[in-house]
């Protein structure tokens, strides 16, 4: 496989109930790895072959696969049945290892003693709700790429498990493939609707649709009906 080709992923959102309120499962890759070393991230990975060839199609492959690589990497058991599919992410082209990566919601009541991490790519786990998750981003505390902030500002407008997939089972999935960019000493990411997106260039005015990176970790920018592309952190 040369390097910069596109590998098909699967990534679940696994959800709980608590007194605490909602939550989400964050696995810690580990730091050494060369993709999100060190990043917080929802449990998933590539399709295997063997999924594909057997599935009737990509989105079942990826509900297998999401099934797999959560009981690989944290030990829980799922049904592919119950997994809901909200959106697609696609690495930026230029990016060393791409990925087109279905994106699912489930409910998952584990405690946290049914967790099983091998210490290998994965080090750490936490279960902790999205708002939570949000904060300790923005103090630096807690690195999460954008998919998983995205997927993180959806989910805080819901109450429970059951509602999220229930809510998320119809509203329309969306795909999105940034494009990076530098800005003032800052790096973007620009997202279809964005009036830069196709030439590259963020300086162009009118619609905004965005991710700027800075030591507060990252800030989403949708500047409203003028994107023509519904925001991708409201229901």
């Amino acid at each position: 496989m040369a390097e910069n080709d596109l590998r098909l992923a699967a990534t679940a959102v696994l959800l709980r109930d608590t007194e605490q309120g909602l939550q989400t499962l964050l696995l810690r890759r580990n730091a050494k790895l060369a993709f999100a070393g060190g990043a917080w991230v929802f449990p998933g990975g590539a399709i295997d072959q063997s999924e594909l060839l057997h599935a009737d199609n990509e989105l079942q492959a990826a509900a297998i696969a999401a099934v797999r690589e959560v009981e690989e990497e944290c030990g829980l058991l799922l049904n592919a049945g119950n997994l809901v599919h909200f959106c697609n992410w696609t690495t930026p082209e230029g990016e060393g290892r791409r990925f087109a990566t279905w994106f699912f919601v489930a409910q998952a009541q584990h405690r946290s003693a049914d967790i099983v991490i091998d210490d290998g790519e994965i080090h750490e786990f936490q279960w902790i709700t999205p708002q939570q998750a949000l904060d300790l981003h923005g103090l630096g505390e807690l690195n999460m790429m954008p998919p998983t902030v995205l997927s993180m500002r959806l989910i805080r407008h819901y109450q429970t498990a059951a509602e999220v997939c229930e809510k998320l089972a119809v509203r329309d999935p969306y795909e999105v493939t940034p494009r990076i960019c530098q800005h003032k000493g800052q790096v973007l990411c620009l997202y279809p609707g964005d009036s830069g997106y196709e030439s590259l260039d963020p300086e162009i005015d009118g619609p905004m649709h965005r991710t700027l990176f800075s030591a507060a970790g990252t800030k989403y920018i949708h500047s409203g009906d003028d994107v023509k592309v519904p925001p991708m952190d409201r229901p």
